[in-house]
């Protein structure tokens, strides 16, 4: 493991990981490149008051012009200066950059396909993340932390206008939106499955850009909902969620 001075800014759950897909994308990252790094676990009522402290840009700005602080976030304090980043996609790219591998079949990404990987990240947050939520709400309330479910209620039910027991499906309608999100990942597992190559992975045995996002959302559902999302994903598509979260698990851990 390369010697550097890395820490992940993640958001906690009440289960020894994080539920974030967006910190389990950089996390792969870290864990592929074999980079040494710890966590600052950071709840996210504290997320922007945190990131002002330590000097953290915020990833976005508001429509009234407020900046918006989220995480993941890295500090990298292995050079003078340090290095602050937020936001997963701008990360990846800083640590790609840095720490480049020596064998270039593993780079994450080569320049020439970013264009390809920002579509697909873009298909991916419209066909499926974005339609988690009336399926999901409930499960990832109850994994939060007890100050961030606060929080989380607020924020959701201020923006939906109802309460989050009432933004969640039931029944039949739930059921069809299940078969709506299966149709999503079928079409993905269609698509990897034109490429060559062994290997579950969208490139074969390495890690790339792609799987990273990917790879952090289904280990948002595994965490998130394993009696009910994750059950259905690992059972869709032939099995080929299950192989493929197989195929990831080398660099799913924890520090």
């Amino acid at each position: 493991m390369a010697v550097t001075k890395i820490i992940l800014l993640d958001i906690p759950t009440v289960l020894p990981v994080s539920t974030s897909p967006n910190t389990w994308k950089v996390r792969l990252t870290l864990n592929y490149k074999e980079l040494a790094h710890g966590t600052k676990w950071v709840e996210t009522t504290d997320i922007e008051s945190v990131c002002k402290s330590l000097g953290i840009p915020p990833t976005s700005v508001l429509p009234d012009g407020t900046p918006k602080y989220t995480l993941p976030a890295l500090i990298d304090n292995t050079f003078t200066p340090p290095a602050f980043l937020s936001d997963s996609t701008p990360i990846i790219e800083y640590l790609e950059r840095t720490y480049p591998d020596p064998v270039s079949s593993r780079a994450l990404y080569q320049p020439a396909s970013r264009a390809l990987h920002a579509l697909f990240e873009y298909h991916v947050a419209q066909s499926i993340t974005s339609q988690l939520l009336p399926v999901m709400i409930m499960h990832m309330y109850d994994k939060k932390t007890p100050r961030d479910r606060i929080h989380f209620r607020q924020r959701i039910e201020a923006a939906f206008g109802k309460k989050l027991e009432d933004i969640e499906l039931k029944g039949k309608d739930r059921e069809e939106h299940w078969k709506k999100l299966e149709r999503a990942f079928d079409l993905l597992a269609a698509f990897m499955q034109t490429r060559s190559g062994a290997g579950e992975l969208f490139t074969g045995p390495n890690l790339s850009l792609a799987d990273c996002t990917l790879g952090g959302l289904l280990l948002a559902l595994r965490y998130d909902s394993p009696d009910e999302a994750w059950m259905k994903v690992s059972s869709w598509s032939n099995g080929k969620w299950s192989r493929y979260m197989a195929a990831l698990s080398k660099w799913t851990s924890v520090e």
